[in-house]
């Protein structure tokens, strides 16, 4: 395993403390452009999400360490899943920090940490520390030509943005930007990858251990991703047999342990799905296709581009790792199943580790004058940034401007804060998708519709719960949506008007409880 010198660690943490603060720059300027009226909301570009992980979090607050869904009103039991989010939770409530906040310092210390094990894999393949460091910017600071396409040939309504603006999955930045599990899971990754690898003639107990320990935690974030865990080292170590003719028998027994640390918890996941209902139900709806592949050859390609280089080179066994990992990835993306574009997760390490060494090779190759070299350097790996560069320019001024997306107005806050001190969290609130969407997050109380997942039937419910804001719907039908959803209280404000003219005022089922500016809470009748 290459060495890695303390002097390129103070680089490696130069970069890394940039790359955060351009990452936090955003957050900054939404909590500073807060007025009394409008409230930032914590999250920038994937607001849906954003709130489902708050309202896990709330589940560990409270004290609990099975998870349920928030957003459906259907009673089910608690189960061990999204056990990142719940630990954040218990987390907070020990330390005594408010939910958003601790969700802010995972993200930095996630994102700090998977930045560090970035270089060190890097390093592992890669000696010269030129090199090193121009892959690392590639895989850390990278992204896609969205914005080029979008000067030339803007997206038309209905269609689909460049994945380097929304595709959280497949971006190291974007993951430093939104999500903290997203990074820890990217990190244990390729902490396994180097405990396998460290060895020439195999792992080490010790190692072997270790790695089984780090899949098994990879594991309780995304099971999906052990896949690629045990995938890309069987690959590796299936063609090194293939070619040297002997059985690779410590990397063989690697493997079993990993399978084996790995199986008591994929058989739980397997048995919550297939026998919870409701889980079933989340499972089905949990739909990430990959777009079609002109998207990822946009997306990627700069690193695909400079990453060709590498192929054009004489045989090099150091970059096979990377080039199956990369080639494993291309076919997960496109197997008939729902998770598709969950595979992307972490790959930008080794495109940007081959882009890296593509593009040394082929500067080196046409400048001999040293500084050219790092001009030439410097100038890729920065048109390379330029979609992370408009996206975080593009947020922050959104963020200025107090763009209603990132805002929330005070008197809905208001609102959900009054059934956070008066209503337990089993007592279902019935609001539109944004306001149902905001409520576990800020709570921790459970609501009819709120997340395209987490909400079981969610297009049933999303029509349901059009018709009770009707104006000419029944209250018959109103009263039997209440009655099956448990219903306690119903939340009509800007979301809700917007839905229908129905005027709950009077509805005598329904009794005020709070009236707040566009808000006005109201309990259902004959509920204790």
């Amino acid at each position: 395993m290459g060495e890695v010198t303390w002097r390129e660690w103070r680089w490696v943490m130069a970069v890394a403390g940039l790359l955060l603060a351009a990452s936090t720059l955003p957050y900054l300027v939404g909590y500073l452009a807060q007025t009394p009226e409008s409230h930032f909301g914590g999250a920038l570009l994937d607001r849906v999400d954003y709130h489902s992980h708050l309202a896990k979090m709330w589940q560990g607050y409270r004290g609990e360490w099975r998870y349920r869904l928030l957003f459906t009103p259907e009673e089910h039991e608690g189960v061990y899943l999204q056990t990142f989010y719940v630990a954040l939770g218990h987390l907070a409530r020990w330390l005594g920090l408010e939910l958003p906040l601790t969700y802010q310092v995972a993200r930095l210390a996630c994102g700090f940490l998977m930045l560090l094990t970035i270089y060190r894999f890097v390093a592992h393949f890669v000696a010269p520390v030129q090199t090193r460091q121009v892959a690392f910017r590639l895989a850390t600071a990278a992204s896609g030509l969205g914005w080029l396409t979008e000067i030339f040939a803007p997206t038309p309504p209905g269609g689909i943005s460049p994945i380097d603006f929304w595709l959280l999955d497949a971006y190291t930045y974007l993951a430093l930007l939104t999500s903290p599990h997203f990074c820890a899971a990217t990190a244990l990754l390729l902490t396994l990858f180097l405990l396998l690898l460290r060895r020439p003639a195999g792992p080490t107990l010790r190692d072997g251990t270790l790695a089984a320990l780090a899949s098994v935690a990879l594991g309780l974030i995304h099971p999906y991703a052990l896949l690629l865990a045990d995938g890309v080292p069987a690959l590796y170590w299936g063609l090194e047999g293939l070619r040297s003719r002997r059985v690779p028998w410590r990397r063989l027994a690697a493997l079993t342990a990993l399978g084996m640390a790995q199986a008591p918890l994929l058989l739980y996941d397997l048995w919550v799905f297939r026998s919870q209902p409701v889980f079933a139900e989340w499972s089905a709806q949990n739909i990430t296709l990959s777009p079609p592949p002109r998207y990822y050859l946009l997306g990627y390609g700069v690193l695909l581009t400079l990453g060709l280089g590498v192929g054009m080179r004489r045989r090099d066994s150091r970059i096979a790792f990377p080039l199956l990992w990369v080639t494993l990835v291309a076919v997960l993306a496109y197997l008939p199943w729902n998770l598709q574009r969950r595979f992307l997760e972490g790959v930008q390490v080794p495109l940007g580790l081959l882009a890296g060494v593509g593009l040394v090779w082929i500067v080196d190759c046409g400048l001999r004058i040293a500084k050219g070299r790092w001009l030439a350097h410097a100038a890729v790996a920065a048109l390379a940034a330029m979609s992370n560069l408009y996206l975080t320019a593009g947020l922050t001024l959104a963020a200025a401007n107090r763009s209603p997306a990132l805002f929330w107005p005070a008197d809905v806050l208001a609102g959900v804060d009054w059934l956070g001190e008066h209503s337990a969290w089993d007592e279902t609130v019935l609001a539109a998708f944004e306001t149902g969407n905001l409520v576990p997050a800020r709570i921790g109380h459970r609501v009819v519709l709120g997340h395209w997942m987490e909400t079981v039937d969610y297009e049933g419910k999303r029509e349901a719960v059009a018709r009770f804001y009707e104006a000419e719907t029944p209250d018959g039908e109103r009263l039997a949506l209440l009655g099956e959803w448990g219903v306690g209280y119903v939340f009509h404000g800007p979301g809700e008007r917007a839905m229908g003219g129905f005027d709950p005022q009077a509805a005598p089922y329904l009794e005020p409880v709070l009236r707040r500016g566009e808000v006005t809470l109201y309990r259902v009748e004959g509920r204790p």
